[in-house]
């Protein structure tokens, strides 16, 4: 066997069921091989895509998503996602392909230094030299990223490699167990809850998983403490629930969920640590006890100050935390208090909702009824930009893993491609890609891949013709000053027809009840529907918060 397809067995046997690409002469033969096996390789219009519906799938999974790569610019091109992948700690496994080994170091067509630039931002970083280590390596890098703390790893291989005499060997993941707390840990945890009396719980990432959310959901309504998200931790508790703060931090962070982590004698972080975005780049840190159980390895660095942090497994935690039947004694002021938090709130949403423009849609409105059409076990990819706010005052996560972000990375250009891995990797779950017009034009090409391989996303563009954040901050901070913020766009509707995809475009809230109707009604092949809203509208949020960040 050459080394190609020892590659793509041990990917097989590693149980890859998709591998996500654009072709190049530096992987040629990687990707002839693959067409022999039983995995579905899904070719994409630029590198960025394929390494972003890998990461997504990864991220729904809990198994590292496959994307392949040309040397040279088209793994340059892959590294945003990597980064995204990096930060919010997403299995991914990126190949790519490289200079042949008579011509590295020289200086050669397409080479650049792979490993030396993607290693601040991966796990691990592998190089294919010697054929009869393919199998070995690929299953080490593969487990790499599986084992907690998730992430990217990164193997490069010389194109003159592939083609080369190797042996098969047995792949099989290694997945390394995380570390666990101690039984003195959880009995501090312990006394420290029993004395609580403003508590509040914050769930992130590491707990945004079936076992986590179950065991979450038991121990909140066992002591009746309210539970705030970090962006990651959307899905990890039911948004319904009358327990819920909101999702906390910049980037569109309740006011709710802020105030009583800011307020609270004790924060209980599950999966998350307390990093800038949680608290407004470090001007939101709450004032009580903070307890933090996560995986980070950079917690020590960050100026918040930890009553403790375990570097231990969330879930474990929680587990042990349940059988030991601690009682917490939520102070009935602090109900009140919240209460009083939500009904601010509530009045700034209804503000919102209230709003009428002539010739655009009140989002708020349109993502309002959205919410109401929607089943539980949805799957929504948020973009970047003031358009993915309204999604976290309207739209209700109910399911695990039910929403997904680049959030610690803040990139453009996640959502679409995101969407469209989602989809692959859940085909049950309706997906919708929530994009704004700015960020959609980064991938748009794409849509011809979602037709291709018939992939049924929804796609719905906020168009705002403009870069909204930056502009609300020219118009606020630099006295109106708006420079560079504004665009124009191509017909949506005519753009999305001209690949094939059928599509939808509103302007006015008179047509929200039919666009509801359209985008959510079952459907086989990719949609998109584009609501047209004015540059001026904000949606709620903690401004005197975020404008400190």
């Amino acid at each position: 066997m050459s080394v190609a397809q020892v590659v793509v067995s041990c990917l097989e046997q590693l149980g890859v069921k998709r591998i996500y690409g654009l072709i190049g002469t530096s992987i040629l033969d990687f990707v002839d091989a693959v067409r022999d096996s039983k995995i579905r390789y899904i070719s994409t219009r630029h590198e960025q895509v394929a390494a972003s519906m890998a990461d997504a799938e990864g991220r729904l999974t809990g198994k590292p998503g496959v994307a392949v790569v040309h040397a040279g610019p088209g793994f340059l091109n892959s590294l945003i996602s990597v980064a995204n992948a990096y930060k919010d700690s997403s299995p991914l496994l990126l190949i790519s392909g490289a200079v042949r080994r008579r011509l590295a170091g020289l200086d050669s067509w397409l080479e650049v230094p792979q490993r030396e630039i993607v290693r601040p931002i991966v796990k691990a970083t592998f190089r294919i030299d010697k054929p009869l280590d393919a199998a070995k390596i690929i299953a080490e890098a593969y487990s790499i990223a599986a084992s907690p703390p998730q992430g990217p790893v990164f193997v490069e291989v010389p194109e003159d490699v592939w083609s080369m005499s190797s042996e098969p060997a047995p792949c099989r993941p290694v997945v390394r167990p995380p570390p666990v707390a101690s039984d003195e840990d959880l009995r501090r945890v312990a006394e420290l809850l029993s004395r609580a009396r403003r508590p509040v719980l914050l769930a992130g990432g590491g707990v945004n998983n079936e076992e986590g959310a179950k065991l979450l959901l038991q121990l909140a309504e066992r002591w009746q403490a309210p539970v705030a998200v970090t962006g990651n931790g959307r899905g990890s508790f039911p948004e319904d629930h009358p327990l819920f703060l909101g999702r906390a931090g910049f980037g569109g962070g309740s006011p709710v969920a802020d105030q009583a982590l800011l307020r609270a004698d004790l924060v209980l972080a599950v999966g998350a640590g307390l990093s800038d975005v949680t608290t407004y780049g470090y001007n939101y840190v709450p004032r009580g006890d903070i307890v933090a159980v996560d995986l980070d390895p950079l917690a020590d660095r960050r100026p918040v100050p930890y009553t403790l942090h375990l570097y231990a497994d969330a879930v474990d935690f929680l587990r042990r935390l349940a059988s030991l039947g601690v009682d917490v004694n939520v102070d009935g002021g602090w109900r009140r208090e919240i209460d009083e938090l939500r009904r601010s709130w509530s009045a700034l949403l209804e503000e919102a909702l209230s709003r009428r423009y002539q010739g655009f849609v009140n989002p708020s409105k349109f993502f309002h009824q959205l919410d109401k059409a929607l089943p539980k076990e949805i799957v929504m990819v948020g973009g970047q930009g003031m358009h993915i706010v309204y999604t976290f005052d309207f739209v209700r996560i109910k399911a695990v893993r039910g929403y997904l972000a680049a959030f610690n990375l803040g990139a453009m250009g996640f959502a679409f491609p995101a969407a469209l891995g989602a989809k692959l990797a859940a085909p049950e779950r309706d997906v919708y890609a929530v994009v704004g017009d700015g960020e959609f034009m980064m991938t748009v090409q794409d849509l011809e891949t979602a037709v291709r391989e018939r992939i049924p996303v929804k796609v719905i563009v906020v168009n705002d013709n403009s870069y909204r954040v930056l502009y609300a901050r020219q118009k606020a901070q630099k006295m109106g000053r708006v420079f560079g913020t504004l665009h124009a766009n191509p017909d949506f509707v005519k753009l999305a027809e001209a690949f094939g995809v059928e599509a939808m475009s509103v302007s006015s809230d008179d047509e929200i009840p039919s666009a509801v109707k359209y985008i959510t009604e079952p459907s086989e092949k990719p949609k998109l529907l584009e609501i047209k809203i004015h540059p001026d509208d904000l949606p709620p949020m903690n401004i005197e918060a975020t404008l400190k960040f």
